[in-house]
Parts: structure tokens; C-alpha cells; sequence
């Protein structure tokens, strides 16, 4: 990426304007987004940071090539179901209204309107009697969640100075609202979200 590119981000993360950077395979996505770490943290050490990437090996390397201590660097579910794992009385709500108005698709014995939850937990398998939500349940969960109870990107924004997305080609549009719609809607001045990818 050319230095110009880098003077452009600075002066985004600067004013905490929201700003994408797009680019073809092997085009330095990457080492920009590196970079931009290396020059928010040099800037302010203290400085709040996620990073959200799709893989876990994609996390590893950034997290082996930026190791601040400020710096939370983890997928996109795991970053998700770190936000709202904590609100558990409105997760079971949520999780009721997903299932009863036929959003979240549900084929278990007991009929939905008998559904007890006690908790909503996050794994990698689906099991919605227990209220165990797997992957593409947690995307339109916290969708959800970020949709009703603005307060959580209220949160996000007093957590984090920056959001940084990386390969934000590859979102799914429950993803592109939470962020896009939600969140920046609460974060003009406070939160800046930097995008990756390839268009």
C-alpha cells in the first residue's frame, strides 16, 4: 500500500471518522491494517482496540504480529457473543421472540410456546430447548440484540476507541446492520470503524 493510503488512515483515526480500505488478493490489506495498529498504539498505548477477523488463524496471526496488551483480537462471533453474553435476561428474551415470530427456524419436540429458558449459551452445536444457540443463531441474535437495546452500542462505543474489520467482504448482512446501522449510528466522534477487504 502506498504511504499516501497510510496518511489517509491516520488522519481518519485522527478525527475518529469511519473510513473502508479496499483492495485485491495479495494487495498489502494485511500489512495496512498491522500498520494502522502500529500507528494508533504509538500514538496512545492505552488506546482500546478490537480487531475482528473469520478465522481463528487469521486472529493468531494479527494477535503474533501486534501484541498490545489493549488490543482484543478474536472472530466475529466470538467478539459478538462477548458483547452480549452478559445480558442474559434479555438474551432470553430475545431468544423467545427469535423462535415464537418464526426468525430462528425451530424443529425440537417440545411445542415453542412451552420453551423454559433458564440461560442462552453459545456453541457449536444447536440445541434451542436448552437454549444453546450454534453459529448462524448467535449472527441473528445479536443482530437482534443490537436492533432493540441500543444501550449495547452505548457500551461498545464507551469500550472500544476503534473497531477495525478485517476481510469486511465476507460479512453477512446481520454483521454489516449490527455495525453499520447500530453501532454507527452512536459512535460519530467517539467510536472509529476501519473496514478491510476486498470489494
Amino acid at each position: 500500500m502506498a504511504i499516501d493510503v497510510m496518511t489517509e488512515i491516520s488522519t481518519c483515526l485522527s478525527q475518529k471518522k469511519n473510513f473502508l480500505l479496499s483492495g485485491g488478493a495479495g494487495s498489502g490489506k494485511t500489512y495496512t491494517l498491522i500498520q494502522t495498529l502500529h500507528s494508533v498504539y504509538k500514538k496512545n498505548a492505552n488506546a482500546r482496540v478490537a480487531c475482528i477477523t473469520y478465522t481463528n488463524v487469521a486472529a493468531n496471526e494479527i494477535k503474533a504480529r501486534s501484541p498490545y496488551s489493549k488490543l482484543w483480537v478474536s472472530t466475529i462471533h466470538d467478539f459478538l457473543w462477548d458483547n452480549i453474553k452478559g445480558f442474559q435476561k434479555n438474551l432470553i428474551k430475545v431468544l423467545y421472540e427469535l423462535v415464537n415470530n418464526d426468525t430462528m427456524s425451530y424443529s425440537g419436540e417440545t411445542p415453542k410456546e412451552q420453551l423454559i429458558f433458564t440461560s442462552v449459551e453459545y456453541k457449536n452445536y444447536r440445541r434451542i430447548e436448552d437454549g444453546t444457540i450454534s453459529h448462524d443463531d448467535l449472527l441473528k441474535t445479536a443482530e437482534y440484540m443490537f436492533e432493540h437495546y441500543p444501550f449495547l452500542a452505548k457500551i461498545l462505543c464507551d469500550k472500544y476507541d476503534f473497531i477495525f474489520i478485517d476481510e469486511y467482504q465476507d460479512t453477512q448482512r446481520a454483521v454489516a446492520n449490527i455495525f453499520l446501522k447500530h453501532i454507527k449510528e452512536k459512535a460519530t466522534g467517539r467510536l472509529c470503524l476501519g473496514f478491510f477487504g476486498d470489494k
